[in-house]
């Protein structure tokens, strides 16, 4: 999520740039609407796709490194092993800024829907025809404004009036360029990304670009300019509206008299300008949604126990080398997407303060730490992931969510459960990281066992756990 917020706050502004140095004082109103609402649609989406180049030449990832050798098995076995009861809790739990994030949003909803009744109510209202316009006069405004064929009028207004008639034709040309389905888009779209301050600017360069493009119109249909400029500076001062509306007297003054009294550039200058904007926007699309130049998601992996510390132990197999196995496998899996780190890539031992201090070192983006199960009861199985319940918010968040991705993706794998838990593990707690301390399976469940232990299963594992860490919140 603050990924995306980042990409489409960096594509949107250098969209915006380009629109504001290049375009903005142009008289390509048309072309301008479309690139607007055009570029925000297309900066919205490109963090969401993924442009690949030289798809032909292999990555570097991709070439085999080597190949697996199976480990050495301990003679130890361990019986009766205990563990405490697990406690389950609610994987739908979010952080409290995803609460004021919805709040927020639900409330600019709330206003949307407000101003949507509110204009449906003045459209219930009796109106006086004027061609294929519908009068409708109010008391709430001293402007005029319209919403679709609808144009709201003040109910002293006289019909007759010389001014009126500019304003109405500027209404008209509202209402047959459909300038109200880009309003209602733009405020629907503030709904949901309010938080990202180049919305607003859009909103207010689409708002002043309509009024642009009717001042525009409205004079070359053959009203004189000289009338309609005074008519543009004797209502300009009023700012009330009626929400969700396009407006005569919305935009300010200077920038409208200014723009109305501008020669148009030359053809050869406005289609220069238009192809370097296009190139340049071509280049923000393709950065923004080119995944390549996107930094890898760092993941330390490290493989539970080791030397000494064999873990759990069945049938000969102990957890150390099941999980180191594993732990390969993910190393092959390095791309550039993912990034992984083993903590170690030997049977060797190390002690707990000195994985948490190489940890710390890297500074990952996550710690997955991997562990098998055991227990006294046999028909236990499934698998755990546990979490630390960071005072950090984005800790806390990204840390539920990547065990609660990887925990269910397990699943397709034939583990009969999944369990998200939170617990105060000396790794998962002291790592400064997003952590998740991963149990996959019960070395002491018959059928977890046959999955853990074979070395298909092994890849699948790697390849499940890679695909989940991928997967999208």
């Amino acid at each position: 999520m603050i990924g995306y917020f980042i990409y489409t706050t960096i594509s949107l502004a250098c969209a915006y740039g380009l629109y504001f140095l290049l375009l903005r004082k142009q008289k390509t109103f048309q072309f301008n609407r479309f690139f607007l609402i055009g570029s925000l649609v297309l900066c919205l989406i490109s963090p969401l796709l993924e442009i690949e180049f030289f798809n032909s030449v292999p990555r570097i990832t991709e070439l085999p490194i080597n190949t697996l050798t199976n480990a050495s098995a301990s003679l130890e076995t361990i019986e009766n092993v205990e563990f405490g009861e697990i406690e389950m809790i609610n994987t739908s739990q979010r952080s409290p800024f995803f609460y004021v994030y919805l709040t927020i949003s639900l409330f600019f909803v709330f206003r949307f829907l407000k101003n949507f009744f509110q204009i449906f109510k003045l459209t219930r209202h009796k109106h006086e025809r004027l061609g294929n316009l519908k009068l409708i006069r109010s008391k709430d405004s001293k402007l005029v404004s319209s919403f679709f064929n609808y144009v709201f009028i003040n109910e002293n207004q006289d019909l007759h009036d010389e001014g009126f008639t500019s304003i109405l034709k500027h209404e008209t040309v509202h209402f047959e360029e459909r300038h109200i389905l880009d309003i209602i888009f733009i405020e629907l779209l503030i709904c949901l990304f309010w938080l990202n301050p180049i919305i607003w600017l859009y909103r207010k360069a689409i708002l002043q670009n309509h009024e642009y493009l009717a001042d525009d119109k409205s004079v070359s249909s053959g009203i004189d300019i000289e009338n309609y400029s005074n008519t543009i500076i004797n209502l300009g001062q009023k700012e009330y509206r009626i929400p969700l509306t396009s407006g005569f007297n919305f935009i300010q003054i200077k920038n409208r008299i200014i723009m109305l009294h501008q020669s148009k550039t030359s053809v050869l200058n406005r289609t220069l300008k238009i192809a370097s904007v296009m190139l340049l926007f071509a280049g923000v699309f393709a950065f923004s949604s080119y995944k390549d130049l996107k930094e890898p998601l760092v993941v330390i992996v490290d493989a539970g126990h080791g030397g000494k510390d064999s873990g759990q132990i069945s049938n000969n197999i102990s957890e150390k080398d099941i999980v180191l196995t594993i732990s390969k496998q993910l190393k092959l899996l390095s791309d550039d997407k993912v990034k992984f780190i083993m903590s170690r890539d030997s049977d060797e031992f190390s002690s707990l303060q000195e994985r948490i201090d190489f940890i710390n070192e890297q500074k990952p983006d996550l710690v997955l730490s991997l562990h098998c199960n055991a227990h006294s009861d046999v028909s236990r199985s499934g698998i755990e992931a546990y979490y630390y319940e960071s005072e950090n918010i984005e800790r806390h968040s990204s840390s539920m969510s990547y065990s609660s991705r990887i925990a269910s993706k397990l699943l397709e794998l034939g583990f009969e459960s999944s369990k998200l838990i939170p617990s105060n593990f000396k790794i998962i707690k002291e790592s400064e990281s997003p952590s998740v301390l991963l149990e996959i399976g019960f070395l002491t469940n018959v059928k977890d066992y046959a999955i853990v232990t074979n070395t298909k299963k092994q890849q699948e594992i790697a390849k499940t756990i890679y695909e989940a860490l991928l997967m999208k919140e």
